[in-house]
């Protein structure tokens, strides 16, 4: 029994050293994460805007975008409006650019907005430094009367961008 208990005794200070170092690197590795997720810039919104709108109620506004801050592109036009509530889905009607969009937001978290690229709206060269544009869909009161119904919508911009309000 002694020759079997020395053997593991040998074993276990073989051993000892590379648990160590391996908790040593194990921590190393939780402090750089730590470090990297404290330090990391997100896009922050530049524009918030919340607006209360009644049905068929048109938003008009001119939006004007750059991929830097030296350079401001020309002022697009920019209309929105929704138009139904059923199924707990808003239809949103929006007009960007003299181009149409029709989108359904919802109350769930993944599919209550609608993001725009303003530089590209088609999508071809997406980039997430691109300025943004964001519809949500924050509520709606009293969903059961056309006329007295209020949708509650929040509109907010990313990057280099000036939403100007008509």
């Amino acid at each position: 029994m002694n020759r079997h208990y020395k053997d593991y005794m040998m074993v276990v200070n073989m051993l000892l050293p590379r648990k160590k170092y391996v908790k040593s690197l194990f921590i190393v590795l939780i402090i750089l994460c730590c470090y990297t997720i404290s330090h990391a810039k997100g896009i922050m919104p530049t524009t918030e805007l919340d607006l209360d709108l009644k049905k068929d109620e048109v938003v008009y506004a001119t939006i004007s975008a750059s991929k830097d801050s030296q350079s401001m592109s020309a002022t697009k036009n920019f209309t929105l409006r929704w138009t139904l509530y059923r199924n707990q889905g808003l239809v949103v009607l929006m007009r960007y650019d003299n181009y149409p969009y029709q989108f359904i937001l919802y109350k769930d978290y993944r599919l209550n907005s609608f993001t725009l690229n303003l530089l590209d709206p088609q999508g071809v060269n997406r980039s997430p430094k691109q300025p943004q544009l964001r519809i949500t869909f924050m509520g709606i009161d009293d969903p059961f009367n056309d006329e007295k119904t209020i949708a509650h919508l929040k509109i907010t911009g990313f990057g280099d961008m000036d939403f100007t309000r008509q």
